[in-house]
């Protein structure tokens, strides 16, 4: 299992995965086994630099650079430039290239099963090797990185060897003014230097993070094995950060700092044993000075006894009491405190009553908080115990079990949601959930439905308070099932709300999404953001939720609310996918909800006054003239679209992490195939095919001209507008029943096939997971002699 789990973060992850995703979404029923093997030091390193826990994958196998090695090295025999790429430029030159380019030959072989690495392939070993092994590629810059001017401090400038890239951009988001590219100038040309091809610059900025999360878990490490070096030589109390440092590499940094930063009693002054200044090294035993410590008696525990492992920890999960005695429903963190829950709510606001409550709802909990609870919870006289307030819905225990029981620090639900009601002290559950629910996921609606109704405007049920808690939000954890996905609407002249970027009611759809107007509400809720419609520039107040024309100072309301989900979509989601099928991918914005099928498809007019279907149109029309469309659909059919999402990712990884080429491509059909085609896509096999020069496949066309020609004699034409994913191509031939192989062997293939390399008209598709027919276009002839002029 321990290959199969390497495999999958080398291959499917780029080398590095959230804790949490791993153990509890990719393994949830064998936890134990996985905690057990990304505890292995040798294999993987665990890293939490930016707040969140993350398994790191390395290997102390190491490439060997000397030429003509008799095979006692210990090292890879293998050509730094095939490691990279899969080939050689030398082995073209005259003299050839003196390293190995054979992968599998019987020294390799031996190394990679030794390192457990066998199974791996060449791109998977690559991204391995090169952030395990610092002689791969340069560093960066450190001085680039501090003082001013275009350079830093660095005074080498161009010529420095190192990387001029920012160091802060390797690891989040950043704006600032230092290069944040690794193909500019500088890195380009130092990459080059060092023998890094072009093809892997999209993926370097994943590889240097988890190069410095290596670091960050070494340090981390040294510093424990310092510490318990110390203690062994009796050189008395080590330094705070050095005795806690294998536990608090399992902490978030908010969880460090509030465990390290309150040095003042109880749990609150774990400091390295600081709180307890007894047994100084045993420095004379100066009258056991421990008692007239802060924190009791809690320090006397020696520091190598209180570092744990992962596996340590789960080896007891059953048995950590993860709810202390605490003062009141306040969480301390960091030093500082956040309310955990807040009944305020202001429901036509966009649920403000989950404003109080959503910073800390932005990540959710992953391992580091089950560490926090093991090396917090050991107070030896602990006082009566409160029960802390869950304000979200645990995930796990919705996909039917969650190891924790009782003890889980969320609330154990059978929904992603629940609304409750404040009867004295104690918040109850309300008997009508999924009718409330539907009502309130409608922003038109400001009281349910239910018996008694419930006032969302004031979330109140007649003089009680009303809350609703939910499992997190779905930009927080993107790749879990029962997230909650949150809509955001605007309400027009009509009273009617429309959904951002949607053109359904006539009106121009705006350039900024519903899912980026979440990811900035989660980023900045009392941030104003600027977004057009058309050439009319709007604000949008979060504090206000209003919309205000920035030109005519015309406000309209705005509500942000969660998308409905029924006990049956939970129940269809309840299994977790093999790990060889897509997760599910969001559908696009600009789709109508409301017509979208569990399963199958629809087919959605559009207006021919929209911009979406003058886009479509206007693609028709570059290369068709005299011919009058009659109707545009779009179609919806989520599960080809989650497929072709999966297909693009999937492509995209095996790139090296870059973009795959996607266009979009026409296709004539017979109107007796659209039905079959909008359900299960294009096959070529059931679809009929009208010829095979360039291979046994499905095939596209640039130009709507070509299309036309397969489009059947009825009065009536359809044609397909697809979006196709043709990554890297070839010249196509009559002999191909998929693409074929770009080195001959059995692992790198071409994506698509083509007519002309040059200028490629024609493309033939062999998997029709690259393929997602987005449009229908039906059209007529105006007259039977203007389309003839037009096509000859």
């Amino acid at each position: 299992m321990e290959t199969q789990v390497l495999k999958l973060v080398c291959e499917d992850f780029q080398g590095a995965v959230d804790t949490a995703d791993l153990i509890y979404n990719l393994f949830p029923e064998d936890i134990h086994s996985v905690t057990r093997i990304i505890s292995n030091s040798k294999n993987f390193a665990l890293s939490c630099p930016n707040e969140q826990s993350r398994v790191v994958a390395r290997t102390s196998l190491r490439l060997c650079w000397v030429r003509e090695c008799p095979g006692s090295c210990g090292g890879l025999h293998l050509c730094k430039n095939f490691l990279f790429s899969g080939t050689c430029h030398f082995t073209k030159s005259s003299k050839g290239c003196n390293f190995s380019h054979e992968l599998n030959s019987t020294h390799n072989q031996e190394l990679l099963r030794q390192h457990g690495l066998e199974s791996l392939g060449r791109g998977a070993l690559c991204t391995l090797l090169l952030q395990s092994n610092e002689r791969l590629l340069p560093s960066i810059c450190h001085d680039y990185n501090n003082g001013d001017g275009e350079f830093g401090r660095c005074k080498d400038g161009n010529s420095c060897s190192r990387l001029h890239v920012c160091e802060k951009f390797l690891s989040r988001d950043c704006s600032c003014s230092r290069n944040h590219d690794f193909s500019a100038q500088q890195p380009r040309k130092t990459l080059c230097d060092k023998g890094v091809p072009a093809t892997l610059f999209c993926s370097l900025k994943s590889v240097y993070a988890n190069k410095e999360a290596l670091r960050w878990s070494d340090n981390i490490s040294g510093r424990g094995q310092r510490a318990n070096r110390q203690q062994k030589s009796g050189e008395g109390s080590a330094d705070a950060n050095d005795s806690d440092a294998s536990c608090d590499a399992g902490l978030n940094l908010d969880q460090r700092q509030g465990y390290r930063g309150r040095g003042r009693g109880g749990v609150q002054g774990y400091r390295g044993n600081r709180g307890n200044r007894g047994n100084r090294g045993n420095r004379g035993n100066r009258g056991n000075r421990g008692n007239r410590g802060r924190g009791g008696n809690q320090g006397n525990q020696p520091p190598h006894q209180r570092a744990c492992s992962l596996s340590d920890i789960f080896a007891n999960i059953d048995n950590l009491d993860l709810y202390g005695a605490e003062p009141s429903d306040d969480v301390s963190i960091g030093g500082g405190r956040h309310h955990q829950a807040s009944s305020a709510v202001r429901g036509r606001g966009g649920n403000r009553g989950n404003r109080g409550n959503y910073q800390q709802l932005q990540r959710s909990r992953s391992i580091s908080d089950i560490y926090a609870a093991a090396n917090g919870d050991d107070r030896p006289n602990r006082g009566q115990r409160h029960v802390r307030d869950k304000t979200e819905i645990c995930m796990y225990f919705i996909k039917g079990h969650c190891k924790h029981g009782e003890q889980c620090f969320k609330a154990h639900d059978k929904m992603p949601y629940r609304w409750e009601v404040k009867e004295g002290d104690k918040w109850t559950a309300l008997a009508e959930n999924e009718t409330i629910e539907k009502d309130y996921c409608d922003p038109k609606n400001s009281y349910s439905t239910s018996t008694p109704p419930v006032h969302f405007d004031t979330m109140t049920c007649g003089f009680n308070q009303v809350r609703r808690i939910s499992t997190v939000n779905s930009l927080v954890e993107p790749t879990f099932i029962h997230t909650t996905e949150w809509v955001w609407y605007w309400q027009d002249e009509f009273g009617n709300w429309n959904l951002y970027a949607s053109d359904i009611g006539g009106h121009k759809p705006a350039d900024i999404t519903s899912a980026q107007l979440e990811q900035k509400f989660l980023d900045n809720n009392k941030d104003v953001v600027e977004f057009k419609v058309g050439s009319q520039t709007y604000s949008l107040s979060f504090q206000d939720m209003i919309q205000t024309n920035k030109h005519y100072g015309t406000k309209r309301v705005v509500c942000r609310r969660p998308r409905f989900v029924s006990a049956a979509d939970v129940q269809s989601k309840r299994v977790r996918r093999p790990l060889n099928q897509p997760m599910s991918a969001p559908v696009p914005d600009h789709w109508d909800k409301n017509q979208l099928p569990p399963t199958g498809f629809s087919r959605i007019s559009l207006q021919r006054t929209s911009d979406e279907f003058k886009e479509v149109e206007a693609l028709f029309c570059k290369t068709m003239r005299g011919f009058d469309v009659v109707k545009i659909e779009r179609i919806q059919n989520k599960s080809l679209w989650e497929v072709f999402q999966w297909q693009k990712n999937m492509m995209k990884t095996n790139n090296s992490g870059c973009n795959v080429a996607e266009k979009k491509l026409f296709h004539g059909t017979d109107s007796k195939y659209v039905d079959a085609i909008c359900h299960s896509n294009f096959d070529w096999r059931i679809c009929g095919s009208h010829g095979t020069a360039f291979g046994k496949g499905s095939y596209f066309a640039r130009d709507s001209r070509y299309s036309h020609s397969y489009t059947g004699d009825t009065d009536v034409k359809s044609m397909f507008i697809a979006r196709v994913l043709v990554g890297d191509y070839t010249l196509g031939s009559s002999d191909y029943r998929r693409a074929p192989s770009k080195d001959g062997g059995d692992i790198n293939f071409y994506d698509s096939c083509v007519n002309d390399m040059m200028d490629p008209s024609i493309y033939v598709v062999f998997e029709k997971h690259q393929i997602y027919p987005e449009y229908l276009l039906q059209y007529k002839t105006m007259h039977p002699l203007v389309a003839f002029s037009v096509l000859h």
